[in-house]
């Protein structure tokens, strides 16, 4: 595509994600839906006031829109007792939307501070012992429920919250040392007895191996390699790294257009080992390439590892060599639609150099253009129109590192 082709499409993005924002200024009218919760960043009050807050224009109507969706998250946040979460509801929710409004404005000291010591103690109360037994769910761990979204905010507010940080990153790295016996088999301390989701129990009765990033290995994986980069460390970081990306390696299915990754193991898939042949996964931020790609790619850059740049390269292939039509996405959101994989391809272009990454960029941004009049009417964050602007923005400006992906564990 032309540099003029390319600069229209940019154009269109950067208008597009403008008259989206407008549809989502009005705390009252914006809330709603069947999927609407007040406290949850992926569909409420937190997620919506990020499109304000980490979108390019810094006008006084965009800090007052999220200040709007703040307040109301706020108040809600005080009118009740809310159960431990980890990133992505309750009082962990507000705490990512407000720390990307401080650092959008300078302001929400107080909030912060109140916020900041809600996800320390969460940290002390919460943390689970290390045991011989499966983890009761991979929500222990993973990006949306557990230590690994926690321990990403954590880390952001490192100088508050050393001690908490280095109790997570402990904990993640214990993770990776050893295995376990379950159902007279070996199996990884990441194994859970539950499935993936709730209407899988009868389908995987012995439970499985989550690899994705939202809800499975990866994102520990992310949160490591970016503990690691900004110079926290704790012993045994760089092995769970090596760990971490060796199981990604390992099963790896390769075919003549490059590698692809399952999203997740059963106990006979681990049983009977890499070679045979498991379910793959349509490309996304939640499960296979390019998320798990930017995990992988996060551990290269950390480590400087040019074989996991080659690891990371290589999953991309297949989407690089594959017209969209047959990526098999049908939702234009983030957690598994287009504009995610949009803002991970721009991501990983920072650091990844193959001449069709930006080209297939611009053919990402004009199937998400020409499904945003069918896209859901969830305002929301992970799946719905504030995810969706933001991913446009970033592409329109030619900005790979947002900050307002710092929930997705993806920078």
């Amino acid at each position: 595509m032309t540099s003029t082709g390319s600069s229209r499409i940019r154009a269109a993005a950067r208008a597009a994600a403008a008259q989206v924002l407008d549809t989502l200024a009005d705390p009252a009218s914006t809330a709603g839906g069947p999927q609407w919760a007040d406290l949850s960043l992926s569909n409420g009050f937190p997620g919506v006031s990020l499109a304000f807050s980490g979108s390019t224009p810094r006008r006084p109507d965009h800090v007052a829109r999220a200040h709007g969706h703040l307040t109301r998250a706020i108040t809600s946040l005080a009118g009740g007792e809310h159960p431990p979460a980890g990133g992505y509801s309750g009082p962990g929710a507000v705490a990512f939307a407000v720390l990307i409004a401080h650092r959008a404005t300078g302001g929400y000291h107080s909030a912060l501070t109140q916020l900041d010591e809600h996800q320390r103690s969460l940290v002390r109360s919460a943390l689970p012992a290390l045991t011989d037994a499966p983890l009761a769910t991979n929500g222990v761990f993973e990006v949306v429920r557990g230590m690994a979204g926690i321990g990403r905010y954590l880390l952001a507010r490192r100088d508050s919250s050393a001690a908490e940080l280095d109790m997570v990153l402990r904990y993640l790295v214990a993770l990776t040392q050893g295995d376990l016996l379950h159902q007279g088999h070996r199996v990884p301390r990441w194994w859970t007895p539950a499935p993936p989701t709730p209407g899988q129990r009868d389908e995987l009765p012995d439970g499985h191996l989550n690899l994705g990033l939202s809800h499975g290995v990866s994102g520990p994986l992310a949160l490591l390699a970016l503990a690691w980069r900004d110079g926290v460390r704790v012993e045994g970081q760089r092995e769970a790294l090596e760990s971490l990306v060796g199981l990604l390696r390992r099963w790896a299915t390769e075919d003549r257009d490059g590698i692809r990754w399952p999203g997740y193991l059963t106990l006979e898939h681990w049983a009977a080992g890499p070679g045979r042949k498991v379910p793959q996964q349509r490309p996304s931020w939640c499960y296979g390439a390019p998320g798990m790609t930017r995990a992988v790619q996060l551990a290269a850059l950390a480590l400087d590892r040019s074989d996991w740049h080659d690891l990371a390269h290589r999953s991309l292939l297949p989407l690089l060599a594959l017209p969209l039509d047959s990526w098999g996405i049908d939702a234009p959101g983030l957690c598994h639609g287009w504009s995610g994989v949009l803002h991970l391809m721009g991501l990983i272009g920072e650091h990844l150099h193959d001449e069709r990454l930006a080209r297939v960029r611009d053919e990402l941004a004009v199937r998400l253009l020409a499904d945003l009049p069918n896209r859901a009417d969830e305002p929301g964050f992970l799946e719905g129109a504030a995810g969706i602007a933001l991913a446009l923005d970033a592409y329109a400006e030619g900005r790979a590192l947002s900050g307002w992906d710092m929930p997705l564990l993806v920078s």
